[in-house]
């Protein structure tokens, strides 16, 4: 996918709320508690956040979230939908990211996936709920999280199912943790550099997908950062 095929939508939010209600690929800046409606099939979404700030989003189509800093979202999903929604968070202060994932109709999918970074003297705690009430039957509710300590850094990571539906589907699995050192000593043997080695594990860890290289370069600017302060 070439950026060129993004609409770049900057400076757009005269009010709290934002509607995709065409297919397409976007990315979205923002600095403010918004909500997000997405009406149409086929929407990628790029989402960048300035602030610590609060995001709803209503999905009544299947759609793709990539999501960078935002520490409160809720996910709302209708309509048989589904969603794939990755969060990618770095951090060297105490922080907290709560995300709340409700199934409000039947056979609705949720696949969420997070990988952070805590450094220095970070704290990066995660809360991740998934709700599938009642009624909501063959919905699937799947939640995949891992954070690496790296320095000082610490982190906490909390997986919760609440599921009131016998005929559902839900999964979590979780980890905290510093990368294997033996990761960084066979990739020495290889020759090389230390430096070398710790960015091929931090960039293979944070890019869990391609991305475009726009929305890539916010992330290595962040990464670069990490390295920069680690390994001075």
């Amino acid at each position: 996918m070439k950026w060129s095929q993004v609409k770049i939508m900057n400076n757009i939010l005269l009010d709290s709320t934002v509607c995709f209600n065409k297919e397409g690929t976007f990315k979205l800046e923002l600095d403010k508690d918004t909500t997000i409606n997405i009406e149409s099939d086929n929407v990628k979404l790029y989402l960048v956040t300035k602030n610590n700030i609060k995001v709803d989003f209503n999905i009544l189509n299947s759609t793709t979230i990539y999501n960078i800093t935002t520490e409160s979202v809720t996910i709302n999903i209708y309509n048989n939908a589904k969603i794939d929604f990755y969060n990618m968070a770095v951090t060297d202060k105490k922080i907290i990211n709560e995300v709340n994932v409700y199934h409000r109709n039947k056979e609705t999918i949720s696949n969420f996936i997070c990988h952070g970074i805590s450094y220095l003297k970070g704290d990066l705690k995660l809360s991740v709920n998934g709700y599938i009430k009642k009624g909501m039957i063959s919905s699937i509710c799947n939640q995949s999280s891992r954070i690496i300590n790296l320095d000082e850094g610490k982190s906490l990571i909390k997986p919760n199912l609440f599921i009131d539906e016998f005929d559902s589907t839900a999964n979590h699995s979780a980890y905290t943790g510093p990368f294997d050192n033996k990761l960084l000593f066979y990739l020495e043997t290889k020759g090389i550099s230390k430096k070398e080695a710790f960015n091929l594990l931090l960039n293979g860890f944070m890019k869990m997908v391609e991305l475009p290289k726009d929305y890539e370069s916010v992330l290595d600017n962040i990464l670069d950062k990490v390295t920069k302060r680690l390994l001075h």
